[in-house]
């Protein structure tokens, strides 16, 4: 199998890696509130077969939540197999990436867009696919109205009725037009735990931290 395939495979998926979380100085699992300064689409080598698009992203580090890195900015790999990576569109994300001989990768689909609260505080809307995975179906995290510190709209001018019921629901939603305007929602740490006790960790990811003792909001 031509290498690069290796590659998507393994850093595309990342369904059964158990990787510890070190707190050296380039942790191999970071999760931080970013911000996109660059983003492209990477050629494919001649003869490779993927099933995603390769790209190669750069952030600014608005702020470390979990682990450690030693610089301001971070540039890893992307895989994706919808096309430009959905978190791009965002100013502020929380992203999780993992550190491979070197290089980071980022850990498939896996983010929140961020939006600053009126008391200053990080918080993305009501998360729908997160509180739907079944690992949290008994999770104790509910989501609360947000006083987010500007109105933060979405525009579903492109969905039909029934994509927006399933995605932007009432009340964690209001439909006003072409837009769904985010009502609640959740802050930072429980962004992270759905990620952490849902999807991450039916990947058996990111799941070494106690996140009672770091980083919290």
């Amino acid at each position: 199998m031509h290498q690069l395939t290796i590659a998507i495979t393994f850093f595309g998926c990342l369904f059964f890696t158990d990787y510890s979380i070190s707190e050296t100085e380039n942790s191999q699992f970071f999760v931080f509130v970013g911000e996109k300064i660059h983003l492209s689409r990477d050629a494919s080598p001649e003869g490779a077969l993927s099933f995603d698009e390769q790209f190669s992203a750069k952030y600014k580090i608005i702020k470390p939540y979990k682990g450690s890195y030693s610089g301001t900015e971070i540039e890893f790999t992307v895989f994706d197999h919808y096309g430009i990576p959905a978190f791009s569109k965002y100013k502020y994300v929380l992203l999780y990436v993992v550190l491979h001989e070197g290089k980071y990768y980022h850990s498939k689909y896996m983010f929140s867009p961020l939006y600053k609260t009126s008391t200053g505080k990080w918080a993305g809307p009501y998360d729908v696919s997160a509180y739907a995975h079944s690992f949290n179906k008994n999770t104790n995290i509910k989501p609360k109205v947000i006083d987010f510190s500007a109105p933060v709209e979405i525009d579903i001018s492109d969905m039909g009725e029934a994509q927006v019921e399933r995605w932007y629901p009432k009340p964690y939603y209001k439909i006003k037009g072409n837009k769904a305007l985010a009502v609640y929602g959740n802050y930072i740490d429980e962004l992270f735990l759905l990620k952490q006790n849902g999807v991450l960790k039916a990947r058996e990811q990111f799941q070494e931290y106690d996140f009672r003792s770091d980083n919290r909001e």
